[in-house]
């Protein structure tokens, strides 16, 4: 029997997906702390266009996340493991997409409300996703192969051009049912499965790359190859967009070009998410030991990205709960949930700080 393949964590994915999770809170929360706070008004739309990278980040971090930790050991004599973690972390996403439900629900009860679509398509949100992308990441491995990156961008762009054909034949269906249901997450969502899992598919080989330089001690030779793509990915999204007459700030905040998924606007944060991740890349080679304590908080906040997501969907919900027993008006509106919501993320971030101090497997 071959021993486990232990994979230690790399910092710079776990940061590049905490600066996600905060650019995804910026969007959950920025519109209420701005309405609380009209003064600040005139900075919402920059801020909060911080905020649409968020799921583009993910997707991309996910992508590379696989073919980091996965690919490898997939094609080599570890690939039961991996199937099993894979499985049981597919497991725990919809366990956290049942329970992200539960606000909702609540909402949903005490108004009396019980259509069966509204508590249907209250299920929906981008775990939905990340359950059947992990569920099919071994049909991903396997047809990758040992020529990953030409069979990642065929296999890539046949997600992108079936979702988009598709789409054209598939009409939205007015009484909001079972099939608009699976409509939503299949292509016209913002989470549509064909499309989030062809530009994770596509991003798989940068994962590859990226394990082979830490292997080899080449980091620098990977991120002057990467570089390039990415400016060429936000250059060609810009591009596109601007050929499309979509691209515009406010369009951009507002979500109006978020769904369903436009090539363009894949594209053109793409490129600022591969930078993010070269960026922190390059924070690892230039700091030393003492330096690195300063982000580890960081990698911390990254590595709890699935509690503390599931966590933040019950912020905001609560509160209005509260006002059931007492209303919180002024800045202790804003101030009390982020308090209580900044402790859980204390409290899970040093469960991780522990996890890591635990023996290593032989």
């Amino acid at each position: 029997m071959s021993k486990p393949l232990w994979t230690p964590r790399f910092t710079a994915i776990d940061e590049t997906r905490a600066l996600a999770i905060i650019s995804m809170m910026i969007m959950h929360f920025g519109p209420g702390v701005f309405q609380r706070l009209p003064a600040l008004e005139p900075l919402a739309e920059p801020v909060l266009f911080l905020g649409r990278f968020a799921t583009t980040t993910f997707i991309l971090v996910f992508g590379v996340t696989v073919g980091f930790v996965y690919h490898d050991r997939f094609q080599g004599p570890d690939r039961v493991r991996v199937l099993e973690a894979v499985h049981a972390r597919s497991r725990l996403l919809a366990l956290c997409a049942l329970l992200i439900c539960v606000p909702d629900y609540i909402n949903l009860w005490l108004a009396g409300d019980y259509d069966f679509s509204h508590w249907l398509f209250k299920t929906y949100s981008i775990l939905n996703y990340y359950a059947l992308a992990l569920v099919s990441v071994p049909l991903w491995l396997r047809a990758l192969g040992r020529t990953p990156l030409r069979n990642a961008l065929l296999l890539g762009i046949a997600h992108w051009a079936l979702a988009l054909l598709w789409l054209s034949f598939w009409p939205l269906d007015p009484a909001l049912g079972v099939r608009e249901y699976l409509r939503l997450n299949l292509l016209s969502g913002p989470y549509g499965y064909l499309q989030l899992s062809g530009s994770a598919i596509m991003a798989i080989p940068v994962g590859i790359q990226l394990r082979q330089a830490v292997r080899l001690g080449q980091e620098w030779t990977f991120l002057r190859r990467l570089a390039p793509v990415a400016l060429a990915l936000a250059a060609a999204g810009f591009a596109l967009g601007l050929a499309s007459g979509e691209l515009s700030l406010h369009a951009i905040v507002s979500g109006t070009v978020k769904t369903p998924p436009r090539v363009w606007y894949w594209l053109f944060f793409a490129g600022p998410a591969f930078l993010l991740l070269s960026g922190f890349v390059v924070l690892g080679l230039q700091m030393g030991a003492r330096e690195k304590k300063l982000t580890y908080p960081l990698a911390l906040f990254g590595q709890a990205s699935l509690p503390i997501y599931t966590a933040h969907t019950f912020v905001l919900p609560a509160l209005n709960w509260l006002d059931r027993l007492v209303v919180v008006e002024g800045m202790a509106r804003i101030v009390l949930p982020f308090v209580a919501f900044a402790v859980y993320c204390a409290i899970v971030m040093d469960y991780y700080h522990r996890k890591t101090l635990r023996p290593r497997p032989a």
